[in-house]
């Protein structure tokens, strides 16, 4: 029997337990560094071929980041300080690798964050993707392993009247799960936390469900205030929000403007990587990317007057200089044997298996076309068709959001199963396997044109997550018109590799059959509260008859069967890319060329 390690939460000599207001060490000035984590999403062996990392030992591969290379790091840091050090992570632990199967068995995630002593955690919105009660599941499996680590949710409003999550409301009955916490240390230092999800990232988790959220402004300002009250020293809010490059649309920018009171933001949710810290009046901002590619690290001194310098800022890239830690490298090494000795049997793979080469890298994101979004796109039209030939599925597209990681081409080139599933590795469908479904439908070229206009005009204002990727289509966008009249025109794309104008008008009732992810497909009523009604997507019949729901457009990869074959995404991909030759004779299948650089799908958008 494979036995692992107990995650515990050994007592860290820096943190006191002590009542509030009940200080015996000096008033100050403090200092204390700030190590911080956001946005896992699982990734326990960094971000890379999997099958290439080898965190025992340096300068053999190109993989970043990793748990034993986090948790040597903290430890360096902490050794050489003279200060307390203190280690918090902005929340998404959860969704995104392999290692998410063990959620209801293991609890590998929170878990290890145990074992690498955080301080303080909050929720990111993948925290919920699979419901409240299998996140209660989680936590009380950890619980059970020893682990002890704080977790904040200040706007997490648990549903008191519906029994759906009861198992995550007696986390917050019991006081294990915290609206803020004040951390005391044997300094004496006070350091009031609290967490929240912001309300961007609240409307894309639907699965909260019958739980909800508070608005993020209300809740932080009602979080500080109850932290100024017990008299703490310094107010950090760990915040599930994201940052983008517009200040005056950057969500932990506007907080901070909103309360002025917290002194530090550890931010999470856009995985952005600040190498530089963000200071908005007197609050400071930074992010660590994502992935466990960094950890960020900020120096600070307190003032005379109570008020903070920020000494030191900066992000470590946890990259192959960095000998990994052997006990955390040997825990994350048992977690990955229970996933190939559990859910890997049922799904048909091994962890690292071979399942085709790619001719570059493959940036997943950036608000821009991408060669992967070609990719992912190509794959779900093609493998439909290839398994349904009467489906004709003209057209598909998948939101940038849906598409999770990028691919490292790595030193051979060569992914193995888990560096494909990573790719889009999110959700469950109705038939317990991981990962969403493809679904398809009907539409007119005028709602065509609005999955253009989605990346023209929705994209700039909300984030990347609704940049659109497509397949099979050109959309021809003018960003210098207005907002929600950029997209001028689509084309499709003829078997001779021409083009030709579809169209586009509101009187054409001609329907085109599309094809996308389920989860995408339950989202899109939302477009027309963010457009202000200006535009709606239907999903449809081929006779016309709208959907009512999201199961009924499910693809049947076997219909010879009596319950419907779901298509995951993943699969999709993966069916793709080993439908190629195999160009150099090492047994894989090799990508094309094409898929080195964009197709130019999407034209105009600058």
């Amino acid at each position: 029997m494979l036995i692992l390690f107990l995650a515990c939460t050994p007592d860290d000599p820096a943190v006191k337990d002590t009542a509030p207001g009940d200080s015996a060490g000096p008033t100050g000035p403090f200092r204390v560094t700030i190590l911080h984590t956001n946005d896992w999403q699982s990734h326990m062996l960094g971000f890379g071929p999997n099958r290439e990392y080898s965190p025992d030992t340096t300068g053999d591969d190109d993989t970043v980041g990793g748990l034993a290379r986090l948790a040597t790091k903290v430890e360096e840091i902490k050794a050489a300080s003279d200060h307390p050090v203190v280690l918090y992570d902005a929340g998404d632990w959860m969704a995104g690798d392999l290692f998410q199967l063990l959620a209801t068995t293991h609890a590998a995630e929170l878990s290890m964050m145990g074992s690498l002593r955080y301080d303080a955690v909050t929720l990111g919105n993948h925290e919920f993707d699979w419901g409240p009660d299998v996140l209660g599941t989680m936590i009380s499996l950890a619980d059970a392993r020893g682990v002890q680590t704080p977790i904040l949710a200040s706007n997490t409003v648990p549903n008191s009247a519906d029994s759906g999550d009861d198992l995550l409301e007696a986390h917050f009955a019991s006081g294990r799960i915290q609206p803020h916490m004040v951390q005391e240390l044997d300094t004496g230092l006070r350091i009031g936390l609290f967490g929240i999800l912001g309300d961007s990232a609240q409307s894309i988790t639907p699965a909260v469900v019958p739980a909800s959220f508070s608005p993020a402004t209300d809740a932080s300002i009602e979080a500080v205030a109850a932290l100024q009250a017990e008299g703490v020293d310094l107010v950090v809010a760990l915040t599930h929000n994201g940052v983008t490059d517009d200040p005056t649309t950057s969500p932990d920018d506007l907080l901070a403007q909103e309360v002025p009171q917290i002194d530090i933001i550890v931010g999470g949710h856009s995985h952005t990587p600040l190498f530089e810290a963000r200071t908005v009046g007197s609050t400071t901002i930074v992010q660590a990317g994502a992935l466990t590619q960094y950890l960020g690290q900020i120096d600070l001194l307190q003032n005379d007057d109570g008020s903070w310098t920020v000494e030191n800022y900066q992000l470590h890239e946890l990259n192959d200089e960095i000998l990994g830690d052997a006990d955390v490298s040997t825990e994350v090494e048992a977690y990955k044997a229970e996933v190939e000795a559990g859910p890997l049997v049922d799904i048909g793979f091994g962890y690292d298996e071979a399942v085709y080469s790619v001719p570059a890298s493959m940036p997943a994101t950036g608000c821009t076309e991408t060669a992967l979004g070609n990719f992912v796109t190509d794959a779900f039209r093609h493998v439909i068709n290839d398994l349904d030939p009467a489906a004709g599925v003209e057209f598909s597209f998948e939101s940038q959001g849906v598409i999770r990681d990028p691919i490292d081409q790595g030193l051979s080139g060569v992914q193995g199963f888990s560096d494909a599933f990573r790719v889009l590795p999110l959700g469950f469908g109705n038939d317990d396997l991981p990962g969403y479904s493809l679904v398809h439908f009907y539409v007119t070229g005028a709602e065509l044109l609005d999955v253009c206009e989605v990346t023209a005009s929705v994209a700039p204002s909300y984030g990347c997550n609704y940049f659109i990727e497509v397949s099979g289509m050109r959309c021809n966008l003018d960003m210098s018109r207005g907002q929600f009249n950029r997209a001028q025109s689509i084309e499709r794309q003829l078997e001779d590799g021409t083009w030709e104008t579809i169209d586009s008008s509101k009187e054409s009732t001609q329907l085109y059959h599309v094809a996308v992810d389920s989860y995408v497909a339950s989202l899109m009523g939302i477009l027309e509260s963010l457009t202000y009604g200006l535009m709606k997507i239907t999903a449809k019949d081929a006779a016309g008859v709208e959907y009512t729901d999201v199961d009924s457009m499910v693809f049947d990869a076997d219909p010879s069967t009596p319950d419907v074959d779901e298509l995951k995404l993943w699969q999709a991909l993966i069916a793709y890319g080993q439908s190629f030759e195999d160009a150099d004779g090492d047994g894989v299948s090799d990508l094309p060329s094409t898929y080195a650089a964009p197709a130019g799908r999407i034209v105009g958008y600058d």
